[in-house]
């Protein structure tokens, strides 16, 4: 076949030719997003695709000979075969299907008696129990809601309606279609400094969360009747899987072909997660697009390009029906389908129209769909294989071509792209996404994966084989489980010795959005430019200054992480005027006692004191219930999480505690209950011992070698004096007055130095605090002269550096 110049180009250039879905479908985006960045009222969208519509319509329906006419047609650009005025359509369908989207909250919505103290609801749950290690989340559709006054007479049932996220022990067990009656009270989702569960929750059109509720069931069955019959499906698929599979490879198999991650040990999913591989173990975008990649190229092979299309979808649809068809695996598997339809590997104008049609459709009906990372995930996945397919393939023929003859070359191709060369495409896609929305990639990575994903093709396969097979016919499914195995046990093995790696838990500084941008922005560059231009450009990238200018920053990076580890000595810091304290140990652990009321002021503070690349806290202290103890700790729940958290308070005390509570639930993080006692080791001898616990407070010890330290936090009583010896360095609780300072114990103790968390609020309007006063014959150090006060020791002699 003879190629034109003009099909030479569309060649080169995928985004050449005519594409409408996949323009249509960017506009539609573009919309989205700018009403989300807009707010504006959805009728003022409505007007925009009036205004456009009529714009086009009167372009087509007045006659051409009019000036109005000829002005019309330039302004619309109705010349085009893809008119302007038609992209501008759905520009403002897209804003208006956003904010048309946007919950009223009203008395007939539920989210309205959120705060307004105890409710009993009725509702159905819409979603298959989300179980976590100490709780299970339900989605409850709403059906109907009352106010519990306190009165002996119970009011009817007003009807409401609106989704409500409930958290319930793991012990009580219930099941999509269970209708449920709820006692307690709703709240709004948390809102921090860095993230928003509330805005979270919205995005799925849950507006209300209800925690520590009184749970009956009333019946069961009252949801669709085909979705219970495919959780039904599902249920049977885990249960042939724990019985064709030991553990921990059957607990794999379902969190790769169910969803369902929660039966792997806590050590194995951190594993996953140090080496930058924990997209593998749940239904994703990636897994999906991998497997239409393999089913259209197997299929077309055994049947032609037509009927190995049909077979393809047909297979992803099985597969999809198998799972359980969860919203998001449906997502991908559209997308997967259609860009099969579409002649995913043929011409790739066609797999971009699919991608478009779907996206388009899938935007203009849940409209949330841009903020979801399995949307962002099945997208790019299906993406790189439209865009990087074809060329692979190409491009190992080629290759394979000097070492062996052309037909050898071209048989080879399949099985390699199989299960290397479209996983390589799909990987090279979402990469950058998985890094941004995980805070980092693992160097373990870099490493991993490509020993890790050569593998899943087969590990998809044959598990999911052995899986379908174990439903219907049970020794057939113990034949494929042997063959399965292997590939599982592989997958398996390598993760867990890839992250007992020193080091493994170094990851990369937070992937900014901006470099999103430039990365994609550099692949397509390199995607749309012809073969001559592409190779003249990687010619200047790999010139000598732009080799050294890589190397000077490599260098520049590794002497900021040789400047960011532990220096030996202990860090104690006093960072605001509520009594916030921040430990680091000489090993380069981080303790947080206490929050302070500044999100903002909290994330800045341990953003420029714990070392680039480690965001996370060892451990957080929470012993006071106050707001301004507790407000500043939303900064931690994105920025800075804790590995675990020492709670000492009741969570339903205040608001702000009862939040705080629910978001640390929600993101999994262990928290154990303070108690007097607790001494925790943090290595070269350092010790942190709880010495009392009170309604509102505690009191912490902390020692190293010949130093040592108390530290109280929240609203304390007499009883923090107890301690083991005179401490070193003594800090006064915030509220302390002049008339409770215990002089005749400070004067036994003689400390080193004296902390006092003071701000302008505490100083009188004239003269001096009388607590000052008392305090002028000891080491005096406050945070009102030197904003956060750090007091370092080598174990033997101590510094103090103040901010300012």
């Amino acid at each position: 076949m003879t190629i034109t110049p003009q099909d030479q180009r569309i060649r080169n250039n995928p985004f050449k030719g005519f594409l409408p879905f996949f323009w249509l479908s960017l506009a539609c985006l573009g919309g989205i997003l700018l009403a989300d960045r807009l707010s504006l009222p959805d009728w003022i969208w409505l007007v925009g695709v009036s205004l456009s519509l009529l714009a086009f319509v009167l372009t087509l329906a007045l006659p051409k000979s009019l000036a109005l006419t000829q002005a019309l047609r330039r302004w619309t650009r109705a010349d085009r075969r893809l008119p302007g005025m038609i992209l501008v359509l759905f520009f403002f369908m897209g804003g208006w299907r956003y904010a048309a989207e946007k919950i009223e909250v009203t008395p007939q919505h539920v989210a309205y008696y959120n705060g307004r103290g105890r409710v009993q609801l009725v509702g159905v749950v819409s979603e298959p129990p989300d179980p976590r290690e100490d709780h299970t989340n339900l989605t409850i559709q709403v059906e109907g809601l009352r106010l519990l006054d306190g009165g002996d007479e119970l009011k009817p049932f007003s009807e409401v309606s609106g989704l409500v996220l409930l958290r319930v022990d793991v012990g009580n067990i219930f099941a999509y279609g269970d209708r449920l009656e709820v006692t307690g009270q709703l709240d709004h989702p948390f809102e921090g400094a860095g993230f928003s569960y509330r805005d979270y929750l919205a995005r799925r059109r849950i507006l209300s969360i209800l925690s520590y509720a009184d749970v009956h069931h009333l019946e069961s069955g009252a949801g669709n009747p085909l979705r219970t019959l495919l959780y039904q499906l599902s249920d049977r698929g885990y249960a042939a899987l724990q019985q064709l599979f030991p553990s921990p490879e059957s607990d794999l198999l379902a969190g790769i072909l169910l969803g369902r991650d929660q039966g792997l040990s806590q050590d194995l999913q951190d594993a996953f997660r140090s080496t930058g591989t924990t997209h593998i173990i749940a239904i994703s975008g990636f897994n999906i697009a991998i497997l239409a990649g393999l089913f259209s190229s197997v299929f077309t092979r055994l049947f032609g390009r037509k009927w190995g299309a049909v077979s393809a979808v047909l297979g992803i649809a099985a597969f999809t029906v198998l799972v359980g068809g969860e919203a998001a695996v449906v997502r991908a598997a559209l997308m997967g389908g259609l860009g099969v339809l579409g002649g995913m590997f043929g011409r790739r104008q066609n797999g971009l129209n699919s991608l478009g049609l779907v996206v388009l459709l899938m935007a203009l009906l849940n409209p949330n769909l841009p903020w979801d990372v399995g949307f962002q995930l099945s997208a790019l996945a299906t993406l790189g294989l439209i865009l990087y397919g074809q060329p692979l393939e190409e491009w190992f023929v080629r290759l394979a071509s000097r070492r062996m003859s052309e037909d050898q070359a071209n048989r080879l191709v399949g099985p390699v792209s199989d299960f290397f060369l479209f996983t390589l495409a799909a990987q090279a896609m979402t990469m950058p996404i998985i890094a941004y929305h995980f805070g980092g990639l693992s160097w373990i990575a870099l490493i991993a994966n490509p020993l890790i994903l050569p593998a899943q093709p087969l590990v998809l396969i044959l598990g999911g084989l052995a899986m379908l097979a174990g439903i219907v016919l049970p020794g057939l499914g113990r034949v494929l489980a042997v063959i399965a195995l292997p590939f599982v046990q592989y997958t398996v093995r390598l993760i867990d010795w890839l992250g007992r790696w020193p080091g493994g838990d170094l990851v990369l500084p937070d992937f900014h959005g901006f470099w999103l941008v430039i990365f994609y922005g550099l692949l397509f560059v390199f995607t749309l430019l012809p073969p001559e231009p592409r190779r003249k450009l990687v010619k200047r990238l790999l010139s000598l200054q732009s080799v050294l200018l890589v190397v000077f920053g490599m260098v520049i990076f590794v002497w900021n992480r040789v400047l960011t580890l532990p220096d030996g000595n202990l860090h104690l810091t006093l960072l605001d005027a509520q009594g916030t304290v921040l430990v680091q140990t000489p090993a380069g652990h981080a303790v947080l006692i206490g929050g302070g009321e500044s999100p903002s002021r909290l994330s800045q503070q341990l953003g420029q004191m714990l070392p680039a690349g480690r965001g996370k806290l060892d451990l957080l202290f929470v012993g006071s219930a106050a707001r301004e103890d507790l407000n500043g700790l939303y900064a931690l729940m994105e920025d800075h999480p804790p590995e675990m958290v020492l709670w000492g308070i009741n969570p339903e005390e205040t608001t702000t505690s009862r939040e705080l509570y629910a978001g640390l639930v929600e993101l999994d993080v262990p928290i154990v209950e303070l108690e007097v006692g607790h001494s925790l080791d943090f290595g070269s001898g350092v010790q942190l011992r709880v010495i009392e616990v009170g309604k509102k407070s505690a009191v912490f010890w902390l020692e190293w070698e010949n130093f040592s330290a108390l530290l109280p936090t929240g609203k304390v009583k007499n009883d923090w004096l107890a301690v083991p010896s005179a401490p070193d360095a003594l800090l006064l609780p915030d509220d302390l007055e002049g008339a409770n300072l215990p002089r005749k114990r400070m004067s036994e103790w003689t400390p080193a130095l004296v902390l006092l968390p003071l701000d302008e609020a505490d100083m009188p309007l004239e003269g001096e605090l009388p607590l000052v006063g008392l305090l002028a014959d000891y080491p005096l150090v406050t945070t009102l002269a030197h904003g956060w006060v750090r007091v370092s020791t080598d174990g033997q002699e101590m510094w103090v550096r103040g901010e300012r």
